[in-house]
């Protein structure tokens, strides 16, 4: 009698997030339910009730941290995972959280909120920032077939990565009009491709929600120039950045030389 080889275990995790990159997942449909004869599923809140764990082969976490409960199930997660990945935009960059920090955070809550003094309000940090992670999924939501790629590649222990291309690649496939061309703030030339430039499909100016391309800094430089060229000011298209987190990197690539060492 053959012996019963133990499948390995998978949680995904929700902190505070829209679980938009949960949903993604579940589209995939019949690929994530011949996923599951390979994998014990022990935790995945949106098809099942929650399972108290001491151990996973593959964490993976969507959402942000952004409370101190939340910072603790991170940390615990990382503690008994084998194997972290961070899922989507809001894990990775900060995500729409993220925006707070680039203002008066404390007087945006007593705004918002009339009992702002009994109210957590933190900074907000990106998950690779609070913990070591081993893999990035980006994306809001998360182009689905990564997620699938990776968890087999993982299990037939096999490298996983994403090429290196920017969006505008992808745009230029889709015969696109270049709305960088017409004046507009566009970070297609230095932002992550893998979304098949749905944004720039509709008209929509990409805003880097995949983040920003390794050794991107040149790139960077040179589009902000081109875009000030055009009449903006450093201010506009740093503003703009703030949605997907991308300023922070963006702003670090501007820094001098000097000023890095610094920080």
């Amino acid at each position: 009698m053959l012996k019963k080889t133990k499948k390995p275990s998978v949680a995904i995790f929700g902190l505070t997030s829209c679980e938009g990159c949960q949903f993604a997942i579940l589209d995939l449909h019949e690929k994530f339910l011949e996923l599951t004869k390979y994998i014990d599923l022990d935790e995945f809140r949106l098809i099942e009730d929650e399972k108290e764990r001491s151990h996973y082969d593959i964490a993976f976490i969507e959402g942000n941290p952004v409370t101190t409960e939340n910072l603790h199930i991170l940390k615990r997660i990382r503690k008994i995972s084998d194997v972290v990945v961070v899922l989507g935009n809001c894990a990775d960059l900060g995500g729409v959280w993220e925006i707070k920090n680039y203002h008066d955070y404390k007087k945006l809550g007593c705004y918002v909120y009339k009992t702002c003094k009994t109210l957590e309000n933190r900074e907000v940090i990106e998950v690779p920032k609070a913990i070591k992670v081993d893999l990035v999924i980006p994306g809001c939501p998360i182009n689905a077939q990564n997620f699938l790629d990776l968890v087999y590649s993982v299990l037939n222990k096999k490298p996983w990565g994403l090429f290196q291309n920017p969006v505008c690649w992808e745009c230029q496939i889709n015969k696109n009009p270049c709305l960088l061309q017409q004046g507009k703030i566009c970070l297609g030339p230095i932002a992550l491709a893998g979304c098949n430039a749905v944004c720039l499909n509709s008209r929509q100016e990409c805003w880097a929600c995949r983040g920003i391309l390794d050794q991107a800094d040149e790139k960077i430089k040179n589009l902000i120039k081109i875009m000030q060229n055009h009449g903006w000011s450093l201010a506009e298209i740093l503003e703009k950045m703030e949605f997907f987190g991308a300023r922070d990197r963006i702003e670090a690539a501007l820094q001098k030389p000097e000023d890095k060492k610094k920080s």
